[in-house]
C-alpha cells in the first residue's frame, strides 16, 4: 500500500507542492500543513489571519 506524502497548502501561494512540513496553521477553520519556505514567507510578512 502506498502513502501519499502530504503537501503544503499554503493559502497566499497555492501553487506550492513541496512536502517538506513544518507546522500546521488554522485558516478560515482548517488546518493547513505548511512547509518551511512557505512559513519563512509567512512570518516575515504582516498578515492578519
Amino acid at each position: 500500500m502506498e502513502t501519499i506524502a502530504e503537501h503544503c497548502k499554503n493559502p497566499w501561494n497555492e501553487k506550492c507542492t513541496d512536502s517538506d512540513i513544518q507546522l500546521y496553521i488554522y485558516y478560515r477553520n482548517k488546518q493547513l500543513p505548511i512547509c518551511q519556505r512557505c512559513w519563512s514567507q509567512i512570518a516575515d510578512k504582516n498578515l492578519e489571519w
